[in-house]
């Protein structure tokens, strides 16, 4: 039995979008019930985003062609990487299952979605005509297939084109863009644990500038995802284990997000007891199917509340990471998770206290404090025997990196919902030499 679940999982889960917003209501039925002080403290809201169906477990993708004709969808074109095109059969198995409905396939979608690939993709498309994009891959094909959705709609033909659409902007300054047309469906066939499917965000790198810009809107989300374990057997361990730990990032940092809400802490604290259970197994014994779904269900469950809590520091810093020095995102996650949490342990030990109980680590009789402190120092040695980097320099980053990153960083959306307050580039170069 998977751990804090007793439940049987149903094959599917289909929802359409809607809102649902919780009041303060009275918790008595008795005289005063109306006064402030007999009412609840809890409220918030929770928002649906506009994906249609999830089908999960071994076998799943044969569902496809099934979700193609339920959709009228005849003329498909693909998005994937260099990885799964070239060392993989992952690319041919989907091409057959098409057959003739392939009108396309683009790749390589490269790492961190530079402006140049997605002009190129949406150019190779639009000459297509499709009807459907699939994208198949970990997070840079399904984020490539969000953007090239963008141009398709929106007639962006040139890289300065996409200036318009950014939701980002100085000192997390958002933007709204206008949007006319109709994104095509975007179905997407996922092979890592990024989460990037569950939501309609999503980040293109400016390379001239060195910037990994915020793009999105809840109509880019796709429409269908398919887990389908079966397919993440060839994906490389050290791309598994660095993006299961992006989906920890996930929910640890929704935990203790400002707003975080019960719906959405309950979903990250069982995705944290899955991923933590499973991830291990799941990475060193890649046909362990069981295992590799099980994260994947913890990874969605990460992130199933992308649009009604934000994360953090850790978020912010890995974007920036990504986009400037061509860090993975999974990696980023690795470093600088840990010292996210040491940094907001004054002010969130009791929601860090909760993820050393997902975690399994007993802390009966201590303090929240301590509780905290056990989370961080579980979570540690976890990352390390995973394989994954646990330094900056590791990965190539430079001190000399940091007074640019910090700037970046400072213009982060997650910046404004880290429990404790980042008071300016100081703190964000002080943690960036904890990780180095």
């Amino acid at each position: 039995m998977p751990p804090g679940l007793g439940l049987p999982f149903r094959r599917e889960l289909c929802y359409k979008g809607a809102g649902v917003r919780h009041r303060a209501t009275p918790v008595h039925e008795e005289k005063g019930v109306g006064s402030m002080e007999h009412q609840s403290r809890i409220h918030g809201a929770f928002t649906f985003l506009p994906q249609e169906r999830v089908i999960y477990g071994a076998g799943s993708l044969g569902q496809l062609v099934a979700e193609l004709d339920r959709w009228g969808c005849q003329r498909a074109f693909l998005i994937t990487g260099m990885t799964v095109a070239t060392k993989t059969d992952l690319l041919r198995q989907v091409q057959q299952l098409l057959g003739p409905r392939c009108v396309g396939v683009f790749y390589p979608m490269t790492q961190h979605v530079p402006r140049e690939d997605v002009i190129a993709a949406a150019a190779q498309a639009r000459e297509a005509k499709p009807d459907v994009l699939v994208s198949l891959g970990g997070g840079s094909p399904v984020d490539g297939t969000k953007a090239v959705s963008l141009c398709l709609a929106e007639g962006v033909v040139k890289a300065a084109d996409l200036d318009a659409y950014r939701v980002r902007g100085p000192r997390g300054m958002r933007f709204n863009p206008r949007y006319q047309g109709q994104p095509l469906p975007h179905i997407a066939i996922t092979t890592t644990l990024s989460a990037g499917e569950f939501t309609g965000s999503f980040g293109i790198t400016d390379k001239q500038r060195q910037v990994k810009e915020g793009y999105g809107a809840p109509r880019f989300v796709p429409r269908i995802v398919i887990l389908d374990p079966a397919l993440t057997v060839h994906t490389p361990a050290w791309l598994w284990a660095s993006t299961g730990l992006r989906a920890v990032d996930h929910a640890v940092e929704r935990l203790y997000s400002r707003n975080h809400n019960p719906v959405v802490d309950t979903l990250c604290l069982q995705a944290l007891r899955y991923l933590l259970a499973y991830l291990p197994a799941a990475t060193h014994s890649p046909y362990d199917l069981e295992a590799r779904l099980y994260c994947q269900l913890g990874a969605w469950m990460s992130i199933i509340g992308f649009a009604s809590v934000r994360t953090g520091i850790s978020h912010a810093i890995g974007h920036q990471l990504g986009g400037h020095c061509n860090v993975p995102h999974g990696q980023t996650s690795c470093i600088m998770l840990p010292h996210a949490m040491e940094f907001n342990l004054p002010v969130a030990a009791e929601r860090l206290a909760l993820v050393a109980e997902a975690a399994g680590v007993e802390t009966r009789g201590f303090s929240p404090e301590a509780a905290a402190r056990a989370a961080i120092e579980h979570l540690r040695p976890f990352i390390k025997e995973l394989g994954c980097p646990t330094r900056l320099r590791e990965v190539g980053v430079q001190e000399a990196d940091f007074p640019h990153l910090a700037e970046a960083v400072m213009e982060e959306v997650p910046l404004m919902e880290n429990p404790r307050s980042i008071t300016g580039v100081s703190d964000v170069i002080a943690l960036l030499e904890r990780a180095w």
